[in-house]
């Protein structure tokens, strides 16, 4: 009988690869991560168990069938993986080129017997997309920043609304786009769906907020933003900018009650800042002519300053001036918030973007223009910062 059964089990599963499986969709992606002058990450995931892979090649104009084009799969100690999260790392690319990818795969049916794994349909996820890798010596840098988006996906979409690779290098996501992270799931779905077409293929880089710590499944979220450290806290250039991205991690002291006796973020903090202390001094960085932060939580200290905001104004102020930094953009507050040099031992101007509005920036090396836009697109206010002003 156990045999019938078997064999009954094995006649269904041919039927269906022979017949055809339901169409292999995309339930979120694909979007970018982790750009540098040589490489870059796609991530998306699937609706069902896929084993899947890009194709890469040169955005010359050539037709997509023109020749072979180079795959890359997932691996994990040389083995392909499949699954229905997916992360595939492009590298030996050239700085400031334009590359097309698009996403194949074929669907699982059953891996459960090592020696005998079922596939089904084969073929494209979806349409080809391009992204264009970063480049020190390009004479431009600009990109769009929102934050504190809170699940808001109809604002957030508002708010990106024209963005895209035609206008800008790059995005940047300022922290608490999404208000907890009880699933990864919601955290991908909240923070990629509302920019689905600007995270296919424009650079995303995203700087944790204090809430991306919360919920249950918020230890996954660094495999949604890989960096070149591996951590919230990098460096990354493109053109005459340099960017130092820093994590202050929560807000309140690690003894709060709403922690709940999980949170250790001063040990977290005090390895970031022995971090910084080098990573300014990279060639890439300090050879920059402008030198921006990104960081949530600002280094605002003045007396309404919670815990962790004084912490980092403390311990990573003085680190930031030393290395020059001209310009700090933050979020948290969820209103605009303008502090000038010196007003809080800052040797550089702090902006806190509303939650209501996008940050435009735009540097030459010489000067940086911030244009701020609400969600109809008018342009609230500009400010311009001279570097010759510090």
């Amino acid at each position: 009988m156990r045999r019938l059964l078997s064999s009954a089990a094995f006649l269904l599963l041919s039927i269906a690869s022979f017949a055809g499986t339901p169409k292999i969709k995309m339930s979120c992606g694909p979007w970018i991560q982790n750009v540098t002058e040589d490489s870059f990450t796609v991530l998306w995931t699937t609706e069902v168990s896929t084993l899947s892979w890009i194709e890469v090649f040169p955005d010359d104009g050539t037709p997509y069938n023109a020749c072979e084009r180079q795959q890359y799969w997932q691996t994990v100690s040389g083995r392909r993986m499949s699954g229905t999260f997916h992360s595939i790392k492009v590298t030996g690319l050239k700085p400031g080129t334009s590359y097309r990818y698009r996403v194949c795969g074929k669907e699982v049916l059953d891996d459960s017997n090592a020696y005998d794994i079922r596939y089904g349909r084969t073929g494209a996820l979806k349409q080809m997309f391009s992204v264009r890798t970063l480049d020190a010596s390009a004479p431009l840098c600009r990109f769009a920043m929102v934050n504190d988006m809170h699940y808001d996906d109809a604002k957030y979409t508002a708010l990106m609304n024209g963005i895209d690779a035609s206008n800008n290098d790059f995005v940047v996501l300022n922290g608490d786009i999404v208000s907890y992270a009880g699933s990864i799931d919601t955290l991908i779905v909240h923070t990629f769906k509302p920019i689905a077409a600007q995270a296919a293929s424009m650079p995303v880089f995203f700087a944790r907020g204090n809430h991306e710590g919360r919920g249950a499944e918020w230890y996954k979220a660094p495999s949604v933003f890989p960096t070149p450290t591996g951590e919230f806290y990098y460096t990354f250039r493109q053109g005459p900018v340099a960017f130092v991205v820093l994590d202050a991690g929560e807000d309140k002291p690690d003894s709060d009650v709403e922690y709940f006796g999980q949170a250790q973020y001063d040990d977290y903090r005090q390895v970031e800042l022995e971090w910084l202390k080098t990573a300014v001094k990279e060639e890439s960085f300090a050879s920059a002519p402008v030198k921006v932060c990104l960081v949530h939580i600002p280094t605002f200290c003045d007396k309404k300053a919670w815990y962790s905001q004084k912490w980092i104004a403390e311990h990573f102020t003085p680190v930031l001036n030393e290395a020059g930094v001209d310009l700090m953009l933050s979020g948290h507050h969820h209103k605009y918030i303008f502090a000038d040099k010196g007003e809080h031992g800052n040797d550089f101007p702090i902006v806190a973007n509303s939650n209501v509005e996008r940050l435009d920036f735009e540097s030459d090396g010489r000067s940086i223009v911030l244009r701020f836009f609400d969600r109809e697109g008018k342009m609230t206010r500009e400010q311009v910062f001279n570097k010759n002003s510090r």
